[in-house]
């Protein structure tokens, strides 16, 4: 069987499956909601994703300050290796002048890896925040997609943002009243102008 008919071998027998235990166990009501619009549009998501901004811009202005003193090293070397080169510059000169450069150039190797190692500390725990607020948010939507089907009696919801192994839609059509997202979106933005959690 080959990768693309896979999933939709599935997807059929999921669906078989659920014909086929219709019977005993009718679906009476189904419902569809856009998770993906839900959470681009919780305030909370957009309160998050402002944090991680400025958390961000805090990083670039700190990576900054530590990029402008390796330049300034830079240009230190520079001067160095042109007094160097000078054919009027002495032979002891010349001696002193390598000792200082070969002593710059490992102070600035030094602050590029070290500045590198913090960068990627930085990004990482950034990443890792936001991999855990996502999931808190997520879980949020989740509570309350879950708390609007137990008190509509709907007995199926499926996400209509969902995208199979193919990248199509997983849900190929659907009518529009069956769609719940503008529901919840007012439900989960009620509280947006009290305080945040």
């Amino acid at each position: 069987m080959t990768k693309l008919l896979k999933p939709l071998f599935i997807v059929l027998s999921i669906a078989i499956f659920s014909m086929g235990t219709a019977t005993a166990n009718e679906i009476k009501k189904v419902a569809t909601v856009d998770m993906k619009k839900l959470f681009d549009e919780y305030h909370l998501t957009k309160g998050a994703q402002d944090k991680v901004k400025a958390n961000q811009a805090v990083i670039q202005k700190e990576n900054n300050e530590k990029l402008e003193e390796i330049r300034k090293i830079a240009d230190e070397l520079q001067k160095l290796s042109k007094q160097i080169e000078d054919p009027v510059t002495s032979a002891g000169n010349k001696e002193k002048l390598l000792r200082e450069r070969k002593l710059q150039a490992n102070k600035g190797n030094a602050l590029e890896n070290n500045r590198r190692d913090w960068l990627n500390r930085r990004n990482k725990a950034i990443n890792e925040s936001i991999v855990t607020e996502m999931r808190k948010i997520l879980g949020q939507i989740q509570d309350k997609v879950e708390a609007y089907a137990r008190d509509n009696d709907v007995d199926m919801i499926l996400d209509k943002s969902a995208r199979g192994t193919t990248q199509t839609l997983f849900l190929v059509f659907a009518k529009d009243q069956f769609d719940i997202t503008a529901s919840l979106l007012e439900t989960l933005n009620k509280d947006a102008g009290g305080s945040k959690e």
